[in-house]
Order: structure tokens, then C-alpha cells, then sequence
């Protein structure tokens, strides 16, 4: 759950007669407006957890029809590259800030301009 002190963001919403309906019947016991209970259903659908895998093959989805920046990524890929043999692959994934199916179906692109091969849960350098 997001910390009391956090920025936050106003946005507005439209929902069907239906939805507001179901909103309207949590109305005291999830919050005390549409707005809180609202609230309340985004944060637990972003932070209990249950929905982790279809967040995950959304930012996937994203990421198909938005590819990120490939000169950004070339750049991040040296930055962390410079001084290491080896890094973790998980860590490598996320100093990237890319989903995990972005990394696998463009590391062989990466690998022959890096000279780096995947080794059990690490990448690392090919020796010269």
C-alpha cells in the first residue's frame, strides 16, 4: 500500500450506472464516498498481490505495441556492463527497467554486440 506521505494524483473517472452501483454499495464499508472506496479497489488491485501475473503480461502487451527506446537501452546495457564480469540476470533485467519476456526475446541481439552469454541466473562476459 502506498505510504500516507506519498505524492498523490487526482484524476476523474467515468464508471457504467452498474459499476457505480456496486461502488455505491460499499459506500461505508470501504470508504466513505465513491471516491474512497474507488480508491480502495485501485490500490488493492495494484498492491495485494493477486493480480501480479496479469499486470505483468499487460506491461508485456505495453511493450509490444510501444517498444522502448533501443539507443536507451544499448546505453543502459553499456553503463551496467562497464567494470563487471558478471551481474545477476534478475538484477540486469531490472537496472534495464524492462519486463523479463522483453529481455529473453532481445537478449541474443544484445549478447553478439556485448560479447555476453547467460549462465545459469547470471550474465557474463565472454573472456577475450
Amino acid at each position: 500500500m502506498p505510504d500516507q506521505k506519498e505524492q498523490v494524483k487526482r484524476t476523474t473517472v467515468t464508471l457504467s450506472d452498474i459499476t457505480m452501483d456496486q461502488v455505491d454499495e460499499l459506500i461505508g464499508v470501504f470508504g466513505n464516498s465513491p471516491a474512497a472506496v474507488i480508491s480502495k479497489i485501485v490500490d488493492h488491485f495494484f498492491y495485494y498481490g493477486r493480480f501480479e501475473d496479469l499486470l505483468s503480461n499487460l506491461r508485456a502487451k505495453k511493450r509490444e505495441l510501444y517498444p522502448p527506446n533501443e539507443k536507451e537501452i544499448l546505453n543502459k546495457i553499456t553503463i551496467l556492463l562497464k567494470g563487471v564480469e558478471e551481474i545477476p540476470f534478475d538484477e540486469f533485467i531490472e537496472d534495464l527497467e524492462l519486463d523479463r519476456r522483453y529481455v529473453v526475446n532481445n537478449f541474443h541481439k544484445w549478447s553478439e554486440k556485448f560479447d555476453i552469454v547467460r549462465k545459469g541466473n547470471n550474465i557474463v562476459r565472454r573472456k577475450i
